[in-house]
């Protein structure tokens, strides 16, 4: 997805983790080992970033590579997730906001989908 419409996409989504999560820029290019000159071009969708800068953001939010990459904004908000993740771990998510709910969900999310991988790449 490297149109410019991939790139102001994850370029909002950037924005956005950095913004919920009380980070700076120049914090989180520290972290994940590049210049702020780039996250800047990150966020304003000028540059897109490699792969393994993509799995260092996701790792470094806490989130599946999905939420920096496609449009989150436009997501229907109504979705089963956390009533089935409750229903399986027995956990009443319904009281917690809705971005502590989608949080716990996407790490869930991450946590399995690195299962699979661990599990196919042995295969």
């Amino acid at each position: 997805m490297a149109s410019s419409e991939g790139r102001i996409i994850m370029g909002r989504n950037i924005k956005r983790l950095l913004k919920e999560n009380r980070i700076t820029a120049v914090k989180f290019a520290e972290a994940i080992g590049v210049s702020t000159a780039t996250v800047s071009d990150w966020s304003n969708g000028k540059t897109y970033p490699r792969i393994d800068k993509l799995e260092l953001m996701a790792n470094f939010f806490g989130v599946g590579k999905y939420e920096l990459v496609e449009d989150q904004e436009n997501k229907d908000q109504n979705n089963e997730e956390p009533t089935l993740v409750a229903a399986h771990w027995g956990i009443d998510l319904s009281r917690l906001p809705a971005y502590d709910r989608q949080r716990i969900i996407d790490r869930a999310k991450s946590y399995v989908e690195g299962l699979v991988a661990d599990y196919e790449d042995r295969q």
